[in-house]
């Protein structure tokens, strides 16, 4: 409760303080051991070397010039510092108007008996607000629009028995860009709730998530099969499908989550401008032999399995003189298909988890993608991961892609981040020290806006291809997602006169082609910055906060035209 002081009714004591008061509102806070509150329209910087108030722009239209006094008033323990506004000749208190903020004694407020002028505050320059400063923040959820026309719901699942819920959370239990997802719906009109899902009652998620138009699911993959009964995946998976069929969207759904995210993908893509011709999936153990034999003997490939995220069981492949010790430049095939290698062929092989280097013939080589390093045959092996990558054959998602290895990997991978079909960023991902792999966070990032000259024949031949994308990958009539990347790998023309290897290839010649897909719950990796532990969305500063609002924004606009166009009548 305020307390008034002694000069509150009367002349104004002397000497006070002046304080002018700047014409735009200042965004900081106290130290967070500095109890502190405001009232409306008031900004406070504490320090210890004093108090530095603003008025915002709704009480200058009261006084476009008001005056303000710090008035001390000590007591034994604390100091209590009173905003005072004069009006003529008295100092008027007013709970909309009055800051008042407790300060424990020696952290720069006065200590003065009654009637002594207080310690002298820092005076406010007047400034422009910055970019920052204009905008509004919110670290919980706004309250939706009243009468929205669309209702969605940011569905999120906790683990259970582990740190907030995953290492994915704050200790709020949210997924830390779960929050400003939600809010950027809301901005964008919509209304919108966050709603947990719970194992054990699955049957209550259904009568709560039943009445929303569309649902924005936020759990990791894998989190449902973490401490839940047995077919909980399954369970979500076909509620997911059965609201799909009633014209429900999710976001993503899990026919989207399976089929665009799989490695094969890439072999569906294969005559878009951003796929290649020569790009396999294997199943069985004699499509890999004799696939593999085939394509390395043609050109260095990149194999990958269809499980993981990280780098691992990920492998390039390149043909090697074992004797000499070298790389073998020109390959057994000049065209596909002209040759196939032996079992004694020696590979050298890397592991794009952590770039580790291996050296083995290619019956080794097979054998470890088949049985694992402890099959009969496979030598010794440092991949600290298992191989058996066919394991459990196509419906396990047991699979491996062939694709040709691009040189110019080295010069990193492009991740072009999408919001349904618009880019909102594009972000160069180079490997530090040298290496091949620009995943598992061993990359330097460069971030360019979808109008930067560099990337804009990427970005526009990828909307060229979102037309036919889904079709191809045999997902007709199935929304986009609302978050997902495309990772882009640089390349020469085919036809380049200084071949795949050479470096003279400008960036208006460049091709790219897509290296994977992902569309499983992608992260905002500036809000994602700080879950796991103690922190919470307040904790991201304010620069990361609103950059990553304006991928947030974009998804929020693009929920909303999407059920637009899903529901045209409504």
């Amino acid at each position: 409760m305020l307390r008034p002081c002694c000069c509150c009714k009367g002349d104004v004591p002397s000497p006070l303080t002046e304080l002018r008061v700047a014409y735009a509102a200042v965004r900081a806070r106290p130290p967070r051991h500095l109890p502190w509150r405001h009232a409306r329209g008031l900004e406070l910087t504490a320090s210890a070397g004093g108090v530095e108030v603003a008025a915002a722009p709704n009480l200058l239209e009261e006084a476009q010039s008001p005056r303000w006094w710090l008035v001390p008033m000590p007591n034994a323990s604390v100091t209590q510092v009173t905003l005072c506004r004069r009006e003529g000749s008295s100092l008027v208190l007013s709970q909309l108007e009055v800051a008042l903020l407790i300060l424990p004694a020696g952290c720069g407020a006065s200590t003065a008996a009654p009637g002594e002028v207080g310690a002298k505050p820092a005076k406010v320059e007047e400034k422009k607000p910055t970019k920052v400063e204009e905008k509004e923040r919110y670290n919980t959820l706004r309250a939706s629009p009243a009468g929205a026309k669309y209702k969605l719901a940011v569905v999120q699942f906790k683990v259970p028995g582990a740190k907030n819920g995953g290492s994915d959370k704050g200790p709020d239990g949210n997924r830390v860009d779960s929050i400003p997802i939600a809010n950027s719906i809301i901005k964008a009109g919509g209304a919108c709730d966050l709603l947990l899902y719970d194992a054990t009652k699955h049957e209550d998620f259904v009568k709560v998530s039943g009445k929303y138009d569309a649902l924005v699911v936020r759990i990791n993959p894998g989190q449902l099969s973490q401490g839940t009964p047995e077919g909980t995946q399954a369970r979500f998976d076909d509620l997911m499908n059965e609201y799909i069929s009633k014209g429900k969207l999710i976001w993503s759904s899990p026919k989207i989550q399976t089929q665009m995210g799989a490695k094969d993908a890439l072999v569906n893509i294969g005559s878009l401008n951003c796929g290649l011709k020569d790009t396999f999936a294997y199943y069985t153990e004699e499509e890999l032999i004799t696939g593999f034999k085939k394509t390395c003997a043609f050109q260095p490939r990149v194999l990958k399995q269809n499980r993981g995220s990280a780098g691992e069981g990920i492998w390039l492949c390149w043909l090697w003189d074992k004797e000499s010790n070298t790389k073998i430049e020109i390959y057994p095939s000049k065209s596909f298909g002209e040759s196939s290698l032996d079992d004694d062929s020696y590979l050298k092989l890397m592991e794009m988890n952590d770039n580790h280097v291996e050296y083995h013939t290619v019956k080794e080589f097979m054998i470890f993608c088949i049985e694992g390093p402890t099959g009969e045959g496979a030598g010794e092996w440092k991949s600290t991961f298992p191989g058996q990558y066919l394991k459990g054959g196509k419906a396990a998602h047991g699979q491996l892609v062939d694709q040709r290895l691009l040189p110019r990997i080295d010069e990193g991978e492009v991740r072009i981040l999408m919001a349904g079909d618009t880019c909102q960023m594009a972000i160069h991902k180079k490997p530090m020290g040298g290496g091949l792999s620009a995943v598992g966070g061993m990359s330097d990032y460069t971030y360019y806006r979808p109008t930067d000259k560099k990337y804009q024949n990427l970005i526009q031949k990828l909307y060229a291809d979102i037309p036919t994308l889904l079709p191809s990958l045999h997902l007709e009539g199935e929304p986009l997602p609302l978050l997902w990347t495309c990772d882009y790998i640089p390349k020469n023309p085919d036809d380049w006169a200084d071949g795949p290897y050479a470096r003279n290839c400008d960036d208006e010649h460049t091709e790219y082609t897509v290296g994977e897909f992902n569309c499983s719950c992608v992260g905002i990796s500036k809000f994602q910055a700080v879950c796991g532990g103690e922190k919470t969305l307040a904790d991201v500063p304010d620069e990361d906060y609103f950059d990553a609002c304006e991928l947030t924004d974009l998804m929020g606009v693009k929920a909303i035209e999407m059920l637009k166009k899903a529901n045209p009548g409504k």
